[in-house]
Formats: structure tokens, C-alpha cells, sequence
């Protein structure tokens, strides 16, 4: 029988920037989105302020997006509030946790041979070819570990299927008597159905908005329901992935292990600018630079792109303002992860929609039809393919990739993308913290 361990990081953003201060540890702490605009995590402190906002706002605005939580609210409609509080607000900082998240995974992979990284702040490990005595004690080893070398919290959920591991670690953080592991299988019968009676079919990991309220009105309300259901029913009346997360439920594993991931079959660069655009040459910078980010990515996965499209918008709900947008596909006659070539490619979709007069608020670069990169077949009738298969291109572009990783991301850009001091387009980032572990200016100095 398989044994799974997931650890998941204890609101992940929020800890990786009490990690550097950790004077924080008991202060209340948020996180904001692109160009910051609602809050995106909180620690523990801060969703304890939760209903204390509530009541505080009534229904005029915080109840708006999920009742009695400050996820997901706009920052502006709360900040009075937070502040009042003494709530340390940051701008997301995606180099900081990208690399965290990384150095976090490499901790836990330390502990099984088999791993799958799921999440940005959850891995999946193996541990039933491990000669382990005690698996609470082996996963407080791991909670431990990651704490003393990161400073990041973490809880573990440990069951027979990745769904009771995931539900494990759910409890894990619920219950503070645990101490952030929980051994599922090690409970008794009528310990696993008390708990499995406590948590919401919604919560079941696979189990989304719209499916839990399907459930619901066949009265299938909790976990515990769910597990009971009949399997051949349930695919019946739902699909065959519902049945697996009965089974799931029942002890019985369905989801393996997935130590690989499957390439992407699409990579989109999109973000908000951080002021609304009306400049061509400030349009086509952005684009530029979201175009470079998706080859990179395109390259990390060693596939190449035959098509690429490039969307504008205005803000859709000013409606005070001209409303435009328009997107724009151009196939390429050799597949390529070149960003010279894509960029140029890019710029030029984007003069076939470009409308002068109006303030543009987002832009997206889709690659799309991708493939493994490899041997090129060349067309009689095309030009030659310069930046396609091009020993030189291919060879300027992994300097580029390898400075970038060592130095920092946007040590090396094209010169279409821009100055990024001068870039008036990148999001609003006012709160950021320093890039503590990727960037040589921001170290912390030990005085």
C-alpha cells in the first residue's frame, strides 16, 4: 500500500517575508497582487482580524467577494482598517518566492526519492519504500528541517492516497494540538469518520464551487458523506474523476505520483500595467518584454512555438472611457524559442491592431502550437531560417537564459523591451520588500 506525505507551506507569501523580519512573527501580515490590488495571503494573525473587519464594514463592501474573509478584497477598501490594526502590508515579491519555493522543495526532496512538486508551496512525497518506524516523527523531521534552514513554516498530511494526505494536511493546520502533522492512518476508525464529518465536501481536494453544490442538493455535505457515496453512482451522475476521489476517500490510491510534468501545450505572458498605456512605443516595449518571458519559459520546457498572438485591451469596466480590444495571431513558417525572432514577430502583430486614442490597460502574448524542439525541415520555398535551429541564435540565447538565472531576472533584455527604470508600463509594486536571495544590491547586511 502507498504512503503519501504532502507539506504545504503555512500561508506561504506572507512567511516567506516574516522569514527575513522575523520581528513580524506576531504582527498581522498580508500580501497584495499585481499592481496592489486585492489582498492575496495573510498569516495567521491577520485572518484572525477577519470577522473583526466584518462586523466593522458591515455588508457595504468587505462581504462582497467571501463572506467574513479578507481574501481576495480590494486593498483599498480596507487599508483604513488595516493599518488601524497594525497590519504590515507588502507587494507581492514573485523573485523572492520563486526562489524560496524552489530552496523548499529541495529541502523536502531530501527526505524521498519520489517527489512531486505540485504547487508553488506543496510537494507530494513517497514514503512507503522508506524504512520509517514512525511516520509523524519522520514528518516533524521534514517540518523541522524546512523551519531551521528557511525559516518557513510548514504542516504535513500523511495517508494512503494523495486526496485523505491533502484532507491531513488540512486538518494538520486546523488543529493546533497536532503541531502541523497529521498520520491519518494512524488514527483510529472512529477518530478518521469524527473528522472526515468536520470538513466540506468543497474542501475536498478535487471538489470545485460548482460540483460541491451539485453534491449539496443530493445532500452529500461533508467529507464523511462523500466517502460513503456510491462510487458507480457517483461516476453516473457526475464523471469517472469524482468516482477516483471516493476511492481516494475510501483509502484506495488513484492519483499516482507525478515526479514529471508534462510540458505546456500553451504559454501565455500577460500582466496590468501599471498605468493605463496610450503610447505606441510604450505598447510595444511591454509587449517585447512579455513576448521574451514566454520564450524563455518556452525554452525551460526545450519546446519551440508555430504561432503567436498578441492581445490588447482597455480597462473593461471604465466605462466612462473608449472601449477597445483586439487580438491578433500570426503563424510562423519554422517553429522557434528565439526571442529575437518572436519579439519582432510580436511587434508586428501588434501594429495590425494598435488604434491610436485610446488608454490600454493590459496586454498577452500567447505562444501556442508547441512541440519538442529538434531537427528542422527546412521549406524550398521560405526564406532561410535564421533564428530557427541556429547554432549562433540558439547559443545567444542560452547566455542570455544563464545570466539572467545567475545575475537576476532582467540582467540581459533585448533592446526592444525598454530600460526597466524607464518602463512607465510594469506593474505597481510600491510595498515590495527587498529580492533578499536573488538579487547582490538587496542582501540584508549583518551589522
Amino acid at each position: 500500500m502507498p504512503t503519501f506525505a504532502l507539506i504545504d507551506g503555512n500561508s506561504f507569501y506572507a512567511s516567506c517575508q516574516i522569514a527575513f523580519q522575523p520581528e513580524l512573527q506576531k504582527r498581522p501580515v498580508v500580501v497584495l497582487s499585481n499592481n496592489d490590488g486585492c489582498i492575496v495571503a495573510a498569516n495567521a494573525h491577520a485572518k484572525a482580524l477577519d470577522q473583526k473587519l466584518g462586523r466593522s464594514l458591515g455588508s457595504g463592501g468587505y462581504h462582497a467577494a467571501r463572506t467574513n474573509s479578507m481574501m481576495f478584497q480590494p486593498y483599498f477598501k480596507v487599508a483604513k482598517l488595516l493599518k488601524q490594526h497594525n497590519t504590515v502590508v507588502f507587494s507581492s515579491n514573485y523573485e523572492l518566492y520563486a526562489d524560496m519555493s524552489q530552496r523548499m522543495h529541495d529541502i523536502i526532496g531530501q527526505f524521498s526519492p519520489h517527489q512531486e512538486i505540485y504547487s508553488i508551496d506543496e510537494s507530494f512525497l513517497e514514503l512507503s519504500t522508506l524504512p520509517i518506524d514512525n511516520l509523524s516523527d519522520y514528518a516533524q523531521q521534514i517540518k523541522q528541517r524546512v523551519h531551521q534552514w528557511l525559516g518557513l513554516p510548514v504542516a504535513v498530511g500523511i495517508a494512503s492516497s494523495k486526496t485523505l494526505a491533502k484532507l491531513a494536511n488540512h486538518l494538520a493546520k486546523k488543529q493546533p494540538n497536532l503541531n502541523g502533522v497529521l498520520d491519518f492512518e494512524s488514527l483510529s476508525h472512529s477518530t478518521q469518520t469524527l473528522l472526515l464529518k468536520q470538513v466540506k465536501v468543497g474542501q475536498v481536494w478535487g471538489i470545485g464551487k460548482r460540483l460541491s453544490q451539485q453534491l449539496e442538493s443530493r445532500n452529500i455535505l461533508s467529507a464523511y458523506d462523500l466517502q460513503q457515496a456510491c462510487p458507480k453512482s457517483i461516476r453516473k451522475q457526475f464523471s469517472v474523476n469524482v468516482e477516483r476521489i471516493v476511492e481516494e476517500l475510501n483509502g484506495q490510491a488513484c492519483f499516482s505520483l507525478h515526479e514529471t510534468h508534462p510540458n505546456k501545450q500553451q504559454i501565455i505572458s500577460s500582466r496590468s500595467f501599471g498605468q493605463l498605456v496610450e503610447s505606441h512605443a510604450l505598447m510595444k516595449q511591454a509587449v517585447a518584454s512579455y513576448t521574451a518571458t514566454a520564450a524563455q519559459k518556452l525554452r525551460q520546457q526545450n519546446s519551440v512555438c508555430k504561432r503567436l498572438s498578441v492581445f490588447i485591451t482597455t480597462p473593461p469596466f471604465q466605462t466612462d472611457r473608449p472601449q477597445y480590444r483586439n487580438l491578433y495571431q500570426i503563424p510562423l513558417i519554422y517553429p522557434s524559442d528565439n526571442s529575437v525572432l518572436l519579439s519582432k514577430v510580436a511587434i508586428k502583430a501588434l501594429n495590425h491592431i494598435w488604434k491610436p486614442g485610446y488608454a490600454y490597460q493590459k496586454a498577452a502574448v500567447t505562444l501556442s502550437d508547441l512541440s519538442e524542439k529538434g531537427a528542422l525541415q527546412t521549406d524550398l520555398f521560405a526564406p532561410n531560417p535564421h533564428y530557427s535551429g541556429n547554432p549562433k541564435a540558439d547559443q545567444l540565447m542560452q547566455v542570455m537564459d544563464e545570466l539572467n538565472h545567475k545575475m537576476g531576472k532582467g540582467t540581459l533584455n533585448l533592446a526592444n523591451c525598454g530600460l526597466q527604470q524607464q518602463n512607465r508600463w510594469r506593474m505597481n509594486r510600491n510595498l515590495m520588500s527587498p529580492r533578499y536571495t536573488t538579487r547582490w544590491n538587496e542582501l540584508l547586511t549583518v551589522r
